[in-house]
């Protein structure tokens, strides 16, 4: 209990939108809300739509390093990203951000009932047709507080 009252101060869950899998990247959205929005995706992931609509908002660069979306989609086959899918709940906090680069931390609850966190790191883009929008450019499971690699 003690845990999940200090994961529930330490993180802040953004819902100032309500779910829509076919949201895509525009200038509006905050990084905390691309990593929420990618996130309930994974969590509501039936027959893959979630993973499509989660690609949707990796960088340029990050899909070309991941795509196309089958390849990507066999990512969360692996142990890394596996607890994303169809997890319980999901928050997020923004470590830190200026106006091209943001990190945003995700603690998560899988399906089974285990923490998990993940850092993402996100940019905005430059270019059309993403102009100014917020997209994923990476995503590492780290060590959560108070727990050894």
């Amino acid at each position: 209990m003690k845990t999940l009252v200090g994961l529930t101060l330490m993180f802040t869950s953004f819902l100032a939108f309500a779910f829509d899998d076919s949201l895509v990247p525009n200038p509006s959205l905050t990084p905390q809300e691309v990593v929420h929005f990618q996130l309930q995706s994974l969590r509501e992931n039936t027959n893959g739509n979630g993973i499509e609509a989660t690609f949707r908002f990796a960088s340029p660069a990050n899909k070309a390093l991941t795509g196309p979306l089958d390849r990507f989609s066999k990512l969360f086959d692996a142990e890394q990203y596996r607890p994303m899918v169809n997890h319980q709940d999901a928050e997020v906090k923004l470590l830190n951000s200026d106006t091209r680069v943001a990190e945003v931390m995700a603690a998560l609850v899988d399906a089974q009932g285990q923490y998990f966190w993940y850092q993402f790191r996100l940019s905005r883009q430059n270019k059309s047709p993403y102009n100014n929008c917020w997209m994923t450019d990476s995503v590492m499971r780290v060590p959560g507080p108070g727990r050894s690699a």
